[in-house]
C-alpha cells in the first residue's frame, strides 16, 4: 500500500483557505462546548452580552501568521481580558477561539469548572506568543 506525503507548500495553501493571516480572530467565553460545531454564533456559543462581557468575545489580532518547512503557525496578540461590572456575569467554563470572518470556530480551552466573575474581577487569557495559537503541520 502506498503511504501520503505532503506537499509541504500544501499545507499554507489549507490553512489559507479560511485566511488565517487576515481574517478576525476572537477570543469568546462559554459554559458549554460541541466539539462538532461548525458554526459560530455570538449570543448562542457563547455567554450574553451583560455584566462586563459582550458577545462574540474580544478580538485578538494577527501578530504572525508564518509558514516554515511545512509547518504553518498562527500567532495572536495577548492578553484578552474581561473585568466584571454591575452584577458580574458567567458562569462559563469554556474559551472559544474563533474565526470571525467565516463564524467558524476552531478551537477551546477548558478550564475544567465554572468560572463567575463579579463587580470588579478580572478575568485573562494569556495567549502563547511563541508557540501560536494553532500549528497545522
Amino acid at each position: 500500500m502506498a503511504s501520503y506525503n505532503k506537499y509541504t507548500a500544501g499545507v499554507e495553501a489549507l490553512v489559507e483557505g479560511i485566511n488565517a493571516g487576515s481574517d478576525t480572530w476572537k477570543i469568546a467565553l462559554s459554559n458549554s462546548v460541541n466539539a462538532a460545531d461548525t458554526t459560530f454564533t455570538p449570543g448562542t456559543t457563547d455567554l450574553a452580552t451583560g455584566g462586563g462581557y459582550t458577545q462574540g468575545g474580544n478580538t485578538a489580532a494577527v501578530s504572525s501568521s508564518t509558514h516554515s518547512a511545512g509547518t504553518y503557525k498562527l500567532v495572536l496578540s495577548s492578553p484578552s481580558a474581561w473585568t466584571g461590572s454591575g452584577g458580574g456575569f458567567g458562569p462559563f467554563r469554556y474559551v472559544i477561539l474563533w474565526d470571525s470572518t467565516t463564524n467558524h470556530p476552531i478551537g477551546y480551552w477548558d478550564y475544567g469548572s465554572s468560572i463567575s466573575l463579579s463587580a470588579g474581577d478580572t478575568f485573562t487569557v494569556t495567549l502563547d506568543g511563541t508557540n501560536g495559537v494553532f500549528t497545522v503541520a
